[in-house]
C-alpha cells in the first residue's frame, strides 16, 4: 500500500484508536498556529534546550607543545574578556600573550567590522611551534608566542592548514598528508606532490587518525571498498525532476565494506599494499609504536566475538599476529568500538615492552599487560568496577594512570587514577567528583584535568602527577544558566524489572513545579546498548538537554540507563544479549513505578515515551508491549533490528545464527497491539536509519487497521538541522501537550 508524501509543515494526521483523553486547556488540534500561551511554553523549552549557549566558558581544549612542558589555553573572563595564554608547568606562570583589548582591536582591523566577544572552538600550533593558529567566522589566524601580533593568514598558507580535519602534518620533516574527496595526496616539506590517489565510485581512499609515523617517514592510508555493500536511496525532492543517490548502506546479514591498509613512504613515494586479514572484519588503525617500526591494527569479527591485533612493518608491508581476545559466549565489543573505543583498547608501551590491552575477561572493563610477542603477562587492575582508559605511564618508573569508576558510590562517573605496570591497587587523584577528561603533556610530568559535575559547571586545572598544587586555568560562568530557574536532574536510583539490578536515571521538572499538581510523565529514551545518557556532567548531553526543555512545557521527563547499556559489568551488559527490545521497556516501566510511587505528583496514568534513532525504536517498542501503559509516543527515526550491521550484529550475532532473537525484537509484527497516540517522524535524506523503517512500519500500521500521524521532513538527515530543528523540536511538544495535556 502506498503513503501519500506531504510537504514540508503539512502533517498526516488522524486520531488514535485509544479514547481520548480528557485535557484542560489544550493547545490546538495539529497543523492549528499555537496560542500565546502555548507558544510561550514552546519558547521556553527551547531556552532550556539551548542553555548550553549562556555558559561563559573556554571552548578550547589546552594544547601542549611538544617539549618544555608548556601549553597554550584560551582564557575567558566575563562577556567581553579573554585572550590567549601560554602556561608554564613546572613554574605555574600564566603569560597571556597578548591583551584581550589588543587582541580584539586586530581582530576588527583584519575582519573589517567590530569584533567585541570572539568564541573561538579549536586552537593548533604552527608546525615550528613559534606560534598558535585560529580561525574565527571562518577566517584563519596566526599569532606569535612572542610579539603579541595577529596576522591573517590566506587559505592556501601550509600555517593555515594545521586546523584543517582534512590535513596531517608529520611530526617531522614537514610532510603534509591531504585527504581529498575518495583520495589523497602526500606533499614533501618543500610542498611537491610525491603521492596522489583518486578515488572511484564506492572505492576511496581514507587516512586515519594519528596515520604518521613518529619520524615522519611512513604515512598509514586505508581503501575501502563498499562496491558490494547494499545500497539505500536518497532523494532530492527539491525540484520536480527528482535525484536520487545511492548509498551504501550494510543491513543485517548482507555483505560488509572491505577494508585493505596501505604504507606510504615518502621519501621514495612507494605505497605498499598490506595483504588483509581473512574473513569479514571491522577494520581499525590503532596507530604506531613509540620506536615507529610497526603499524599497530584491530580486527573485530562482524558477530563481535573476536578481536585480534596486529602489527605491519611499514618497510616490508609484512603483517604479524599479535594477540587475540575472544568470547564465543557473547560480544567482546560493540558499536561504542566503531565510534571511538578502539582508540582506548591498546596502549604500546616504549622500547618495544609490550602492550596494554583493555579486556572484560573477569566481567569488568580491566587493564592487562602483553609482552611483544603477544603473550600475557598479568592483569594490572583489578576490582567490581570498569577502567574507561589508559591515559598514559611515566617516563621512568612504573606509574600507570587510568579514567575509572572506582568509587562504588558513583559507578558512572570518570576519575582520575594511579596505577603500576606491576598491578595493585589504584590511588586517586581526582580532587572532585563528577566527568574528569585528563590531557597529559607529552613529557608525563604534568596533565589538564578539565572536569564538572552536575553541580559543578566545568574547570581546567593544570596539575603535577607527583601531587602538589592545582593551577586553575579556566573557570566557567554559569550565572546566565541559573537565570532560568533550577536546571539540575534530580538523581534517581531503582531496581530493574528483575527486582535485583540497580539502574540509575534522572528526573527532570518544570521550574515552576508544583508539588500540589499532578504531572503527565514522559519517558525520554535511547537505551542503545552501545551507550549511556544519563548524565554526570553540568550542561550533559543532548537528550538531556532535550529532556529539561520538554520539562518546562509542565512534565516530568524521566531519562534511565537500563540492563544492556555500557560503563558497568560484563553482565549488566549482556542482560539483553540476543535479545535485544526483551528487557528495556520492562526496566522503564518498572523504574517508572517505583519512582511515583514516592511521588505523588508523577500521573502514571497520563505516560508518554519519546526517543530518537535506537530511542525511536524503543519509543514505538513501548507502545507496543505495553500498550496500556504508555498513552502516547513519538518515534523519531526509527531503527530496527534488520537494519546496519554493525549496529545490530554485535548484540544480536548474525541473523542466520539467531533468527529467534531478530523476530522477537521485530516492532513491525507487533503493530497490531498498538492502542493511545502515535506519531513517527523521519528526514529523507537519514542514511543512519532508512526511511524505509518508517515506511514500513507505516504500511504494518495500516494494515493492522491503527491510526497514527506521520511527519516527515524532507531532505533532512538523521537529526534535523536548520529551521526543521525547531520545527521538529516543538512538534513533539506540541504532541504531547495535545495527548497528556497540562498539570492538574
Amino acid at each position: 500500500m502506498r503513503l501519500r508524501f506531504v510537504p514540508l509543515g503539512l502533517v498526516l494526521t488522524a486520531l488514535s484508536g485509544a479514547p481520548a483523553l480528557a485535557l484542560e486547556d489544550a493547545p490546538p488540534a495539529s497543523g492549528a498556529t499555537p496560542d500565546a500561551g502555548t507558544q510561550a511554553k514552546l519558547d521556553l523549552a527551547h531556552r532550556f534546550t539551548r542553555r548550553v549557549e549562556l555558559l561563559r566558558d573556554s571552548l578550547v581544549t589546552p594544547k601542549w607543545m611538544r617539549a618544555g612542558d608548556r601549553l597554550v589555553f584560551w582564557s575567558r573572563e566575563g562577556k567581553d574578556g579573554g585572550t590567549w595564554v601560554l602556561a608554564h608547568a613546572k613554574t605555574s606562570e600564566l603569560k597571556p600573550l597578548l591583551s584581550g583589548e589588543h587582541l580584539r582591536q586586530q581582530l576588527s582591523s583584519l575582519m573589517g567590522k567590530p569584533v567585541t566577544a570572539p568564541r573561538f572552538f579549536d586552537v593548533a600550533f604552527t608546525p615550528d611551534e613559534q606560534g598558535i593558529v585560529f580561525q574565527l567566522e571562518g577566517k584563519t589566524f596566526g599569532l606569535g608566542l612572542t610579539g603579541g601580533r595577529v596576522t591573517l593568514l590566506p587559505p592556501e598558507d601550509r600555517t593555515a592548514l594545521t586546523l584543517s580535519p582534512a590535513h596531517f602534518f608529520a611530526p617531522r620533516g614537514g610532510a603534509l598528508a591531504l585527504q581529498r574527496p575518495g583520495g589523497f595526496a602526500v606533499q614533501d616539506a618543500a610542498g611537491a606532490t610525491v603521492v596522489e590517489r583518486t578515488g572511484e565510485q564506492h572505492l576511496d581512499w581514507r587516512i586515519p587518525e594519528r596515520p604518521w609515523s613518529p619520524d615522519g617517514r611512513f604515512l598509514t592510508v586505508w581503501r575501502e571498498d563498499s562496491r558490494a555493500v547494499h545500497q539505500v536511496p536518497v532523494v532530492d525532492y527539491t525540484s520536480a525532476l527528482e535525484k536520487v543517490t545511492m548509498m551504501p548502506y550494510a543491513k543485517a546479514g548482507t555483505p560488509l565494506p572491505r577494508s585493505e591498509l596501505h604504507v606510504v613512504e615518502v621519501a621514495t613515494g612507494r605505497v605498499t599494499r598490506i595483504p588483509p586479514v581473512e574473513g569479514e572484519t571491522y577494520d581499525w588503525f590503532a596507530g604506531w609504536n613509540p620506536e615507529g617500526t610497526e603499524a599497530l591494527c584491530l580486527h573485530l569479527s562482524r558477530n563481535a566475538k573476536r578481536l585480534d591485533l596486529t602489527a605491519v612493518d611499514p618497510t616490508s608491508g609484512k603483517r604479524r599476529h599479535v594477540l587475540r581476545e575472544e568470547r564465543p559466549e557473547t560480544f567482546v565489543t560493540g558499536l561504542d568500538f566503531a565510534v571511538g573505543g578502539w582508540a582506548k583498547q591498546v596502549t604500546a608501551l616504549p622500547e618495544g615492552r609490550g602492550y596494554l590491552w583493555m579486556s572484560e575477561r573477569d566481567g569488568w572493563r580491566h587493564v592487562y599487560a602483553y609482552d611483544r610477542s603477544g603473550k600475557h603477562v598479568r592483569q594490572l587492575t583489578r576490582g567490581a568496577f570498569p577502567v574507561h582508559e589508559v591515559v598514559g605511564i611515566a617516563p621512568t618508573g612504573d606509574a600507570l594512570y587510568v579514567l575509572a569508576s572506582a568509587d562504588s558510590g558513583a559507578p558512572y562517573e570518570h576519575l582520575f587514577y594511579r596505577g603500576s605496570l606491576k598491578g595493585g591497587a589504584l590511588t586517586r587523584l581526582s580532587s572532585g567528583s563528577g566527568m574528569h577528561r585528563i590531557t597529559p603533556s607529552p613529557s608525563g610530568r604534568y596533565y589538564v584535568d578539565t572536569w564538572s559535575s552536575r553541580t559543578q559547571p566545568r574547570l581546567r586545572e593544570l596539575v603535577p602527577v607527583t601531587g602538589g598544587p592545582r593551577v586553575r586555568l579556566t573557570t566557567s560562568d554559569a550565572s546566565e544558566v541559573e537565570s532560568l530557574g533550577d536546571t539540575r536532574p534530580e538523581a534517581l536510583l531503582v531496581k530493574a524489572a528483575d527486582g535485583t539490578t540497580p539502574l540509575h536515571g534522572v528526573l527532570y521538572k518544570p521550574r515552576d513545579f508544583d508539588a500540589a499538581k499532578r504531572y503527565p510523565v514522559l519517558a525520554y529514551i535511547y537505551a542503545g546498548p552501545f551507550t549511556t545518557m544519563v548524565p554526570w556532567s553540568y550542561v550533559g548531553n543532548h537528550m538531556s538537554l532535550t529532556a529539561s526543555g520538554l520539562a518546562q512545557l509542565g512534565f516530568v521527563v524521566v531519562m534511565l540507563d537500563p540492563r544492556g547499556t555500557t560503563g558497568r559489568s560484563k553482565a549488566f551488559q549482556d542482560a539483553n544479549y540476543g535479545r535485544v527490545g526483551q528487557t528495556e521497556i520492562p526496566d522503564y516501566v518498572a523504574a517508572l513505578k517505583q519512582a511515583a510511587a514516592t511521588r505523588p505528583w508523577m500521573d502514571l496514568e497520563r505516560v508518554g515515551i519519546h526517543g530518537a534513532s535506537w530511542g525511536g525504536y524503543f519509543a514505538l517498542r513501548g507502545m507496543l508491549t505495553a500498550p496500556d501503559f504508555f498513552k502516547a509516543g513519538y518515534a523519531v527515526a526509527s531503527g530496527a533490528l534488520e537494519e546496519e550491521a554493525i549496529i545490530n550484529e554485535p548484540y544480536l550475532d548474525l541473523p542466520s545464527a539467531n533468527p529467534q532473537g531478530y523476530a522477537v525484537g521485530d516492532n513491525l509484527a507487533l503493530a497490531g497491539k498498538l492502542k493511545g497516540h502515535l506519531k513517527l517522524m523521519h528526514g529523507t535524506s537519514d542514511v543512519n536509519a532508512t526511511l524505509s523503517v518508517t515506511m514500513r512500519m507505516a504500511d504494518a500500521l495500516i494494515r493492522a487497521n491503527k491510526r497514527f500521524e506521520l511527519l516527515i521532513m524532507p531532505g533532512q538527515p538523521h537529526s534535523p538541522m536548520g529551521p526543521a530543528s525547531r520545527y521538529f523540536q516543538d512538534d513533539v511538544g506540541l504532541f504531547f501537550l495535545r495527548t497528556l495535556g497540562s498539570p492538574q
